[in-house]
This record gives C-alpha cells, structure tokens and sequence, in this order.
C-alpha cells in the first residue's frame, strides 16, 4: 500500500529546501540543493532504517519489503550522522571545505525538517497530549495539542536566528554546531509529549538529550576559544 501522506510530507521538504536553498559552486557547475543532497539523504534514510531494525527486530533485516517500510521506525541520528558524513565525503572530493558546506545546508535544513513536523496533519493527524484544544486524529475522541505543528515554529524560529547569525559573520563551524543543538534540543523537548510505551524516556528521547548536550558543550568551547584569540590579538 502506498503511503500518500508520507510521500507527500517528503515532497513538501524537497521543495522547502530547494526554495529557501542557495547554490553551492562546485567546480565549474552550480548545482540545486537536489544534486547536493539527494544521495546523502536517501543513504541517511536506509541508516536510520537499518540502525532502527537493528535494535528493535534483528531478524526482519533479511527482509527487503520490512526494511522499505520507513513508518516501522527510523533511528534520526544514526541517519543524520550518515548522511552527513556523505556530505563531508563530497565536500573532499570536490576539495571544499566540508563546514562550509554542512553550514550552506544548515538553514534549509531547519526549514524542510519543519516542513516535515508541519505536514503531519496530512500524515499520521499530529499526535500529542489529549488537549481542550487541539486536532482530533483519526481514531480519537477527544482533541490532542499538535506537538508536531508546534515542533515546526520552534523549528522556523530557530532557522531564522541561525540565519541571522550567519548575516552577523556567525563561522561556518558554530553554524554546524548550533543547528544540531537546535534540532536536538527541540526533538528532546518534544519528546516528552509524544505517545510512547511505558514511562522510561525512550532511546531516541535518550539520543537527542545526548546530541544536544554535545552540540552545546561543543559551542561553549568555540566561543571561549573565540574570546581567548581576540584577548591574545589585543594584547
């Protein structure tokens, strides 16, 4: 059965980013975010796949119809990881610096991730806590707070900051840095209103804390190393 929602929510991101996305000169071609992220993005998807099938059902990994099956789960960071780290391969290839490149992506990124969260009223009805006021997804009586819809704001809002930091002369390597502390931080957040099993934090809720702790120890570093350079230049 073909899953018309979730088509639709990947179309709505492909288009998001290639909208918002600006060219990115490799050698003599311009190429559209399309031939920049196309290969990284399916190779994230099939990771985060696999590494999801990995923990939860080993023994269906022989099975090509469960592994295409995308709704049965997607580990994002081992996705994530994955596809950036093709991305950095390009980047070697094509001799670029790979930050510059991660950061040309990072706001378009923020945006179709958005625009994904955003399209889950077309997908799965945007669950969340049951609510005064809300969406009733298909199957429930009482409305729920979209989680999904409010994940999407925080998510533009954080986009256009870390825009505006890089109009301010923000480096290539806190752009990188502050995006995945700004997507980890909102997945760890969100998580505690998403349905799950059981009252343990579940190992995606786990992954995210863990990212995001990361990310902004790693931005606290930059910044005290960026302050310590300017004294060193005055004196």
């Amino acid at each position: 059965m073909i899953d018309v929602g979730l088509l639709g929510s990947i179309a709505i991101m492909v288009i998001v980013a290639s909208v918002f996305v600006k060219p990115w000169p490799i050698g003599t071609a311009t190429p559209t975010v399309l031939d920049i992220v196309t290969v990284p993005l399916l190779v994230g998807v099939l990771v985060g796949r696999l590494t999801s099938m990995a923990f939860d059902d080993p023994a269906s990994l022989t099975n090509i119809r469960d592994v295409l099956v995308i709704r049965g789960g997607v580990e994002f960071w081992a996705g994530a990881a994955a596809g950036a780290a093709l991305l950095v391969m390009q980047a070697r290839r094509d001799d670029i610096r790979a930050e510059e490149l991660l950061a040309a992506i990072a706001v378009p990124a923020l945006l179709a991730w958005s625009a994904y969260e955003a399209t889950c009223v077309i997908r799965d009805g945007c669950p969340g806590p049951i609510a005064s006021v809300g969406l009733r997804p298909t199957g429930l009586l009482q409305p729920v707070f979209p989680v999904g819809l409010a994940v999407a704001t925080v998510a533009i809002a954080g986009a256009a900051l870390l825009r505006a930091a890089q109009r301010r002369g923000a480096s290539s390597t806190t752009t990188v840095v502050v995006a995945i502390g700004l997507v980890a931080t909102i997945r760890s957040v969100a998580s505690i209103w998403l349905p799950h099993v059981g009252d343990h934090l579940t190992r995606q809720h786990r992954t995210s804390i863990a990212v995001g702790l990361l990310a902004w120890c790693a931005l606290a570093v930059i910044l005290v190393r960026a302050r310590a350079g300017k004294q060193t230049r005055v004196a």
